[in-house]
Order: structure tokens, then sequence, then C-alpha cells
């Protein structure tokens, strides 16, 4: 069943939004009566579509729960394909939060009218994804900080560092014990974080992590500590 997020609700009929009417119809070519999963109100519903397209009628609750545990992802900007990657995966393996940082080495640079587009697409990918894997909440991405402006109260703070010396191992960090905690994790573009940004972070309370011996892609970062912690929770 497709999912899709409801901008009201009245008695027992959810109020979809405008923007979902073409995937609705042109789309997924769906009839009245289809079933199709909505979310109102950190609750997702089993209902069936109305012949509007734009309202549906509850059958039953579908989803109620959902790990709402703060995961922030601090990624620096990147080019499209790249940023759509990480946000729409990193959606499906559970992050809460996008938090994009001007690190030193990024190469794309924007400015508030280019922003605001951008952001307008990113929100668009996250929303999907959202749908996509049955998430009840979506993840919030709306700034661009420097790395200064980083002010993070996480229980587990971590920054992939390329550093081989005075550096965690991932799995001496971020264990079964705290992977539930609030994490957020930061980490830095093609050309990696300077060592000044490393102390910065450092003295921010995050702990430089190594993720092994291989030298990951940077999209490839986040979605591995996601895929981490996912499994760890599991093992609980």
């Amino acid at each position: 069943m497709q999912q899709y997020f409801a901008t009201s609700k009245k008695d027992k009929v959810l109020f979809l939004d405008k923007d979902d009417l073409n995937h609705i119809k042109n789309v997924m070519r769906m009839k009245e009566k289809t079933e199709i999963i909505v979310v109102h109100e950190d609750k997702s519903y089993i209902c069936s579509l109305n012949s509007d397209f734009l309202s549906c009628t509850i059958k039953e609750v579908f989803k109620s729960e959902e790990n709402k545990t703060p995961f922030v992802v601090y990624m620096p900007l990147l080019c499209e394909e790249k940023m759509s990657f990480i946000l729409q995966h990193g959606t499906e393996l559970g992050v809460t939060e996008f938090v994009v940082v001007m690190y030193n080495n990024c190469k794309y640079k924007l400015n508030n009218k280019d922003f605001d587009k951008k952001l307008k697409r990113w929100s668009k990918i996250v929303k999907e994804a959202s749908e996509q894997s049955y998430r009840i909440y979506k993840p919030t991405i709306d700034k661009i900080i420097t790395i200064k402006d980083i002010k993070d109260t996480s229980n587990v703070k971590l920054v992939c560092s390329l550093d081989k010396t005075n550096v965690n191992k991932i799995n001496n960090v971020l264990t079964t014990k705290n992977s539930n905690d609030t994490i957020s994790i930061s980490f830095g573009p093609e050309g990696g974080l300077s060592e000044k940004e490393e102390d910065i972070l450092v003295s921010k309370g995050f702990k430089k992590v190594s993720l092994g011996n291989t030298v990951l892609r940077t999209e490839t970062v986040p979605l591995f500590v996601a895929s981490i912690r996912t499994y760890l929770n599991g093992c609980k």
C-alpha cells in the first residue's frame, strides 16, 4: 500500500495534500475505495480512498509507534546527486534531522535564494522517502550552518575521522548500551574535515571515530553509521 501524510482530520475522514493528487490519480492510477496508509498526528491508518481522491475514510490503525529518539546528521553541502542519496536513504534508516554544514572543503556554495529552491526539493525527497519506508515522522531539514554554529546536546556525538592516531573504533563508542540514546554524527565532504575542524568538533564533545581500514565515499558514511545503529537496536 502507498503511504501519504494527511493535512487534517475530521471525525473518521483524513484530508490529503493537494500536491499528492497527481501521484494518486495519474501515477498510481488509484480508484475509489483503494486502500492506502495515511499518517496523522503520530499515527498511521489504513484508509479507503474517497471519490474526490483528496480525502479518505479511516478503517483501522496501522502503526502507532516509531523510534523518535533524535538521530542528527551534520552533513556537508554536496552535489545534488549525493545530497539526494543521503537524504533518501538516511530517512529510510531512521535519521530524524539533517543539518547542512559548510565545511572548509565543500566545493559547492548556495546563496539564500538558491537554498530556498534546494530546500523545497530536499523536503520533497525526505517526504517521499518517509512514505516509502512507512515512517510516521518526517525528518527535518531546514538550514545551512557553519561548524561553529553546531550546538548539540546528544548523548553520543561522533565525528567520522581519517586520523590514524588518537581515534576510537566505532564499535567501542556506539554500542548496544547507547545505540538508542540521542545520537549525532558529523563527517566531511570529499576532501575530508580539516584538522582544525575536527578539533572544533572535539571541543564540542564529539568523539573521533574510525569506520574501518577502508576509505568510504562521503555519501556512504552516514548510512554506514545509521545501519550500525539500526542493527544494534534490533539486538536488544
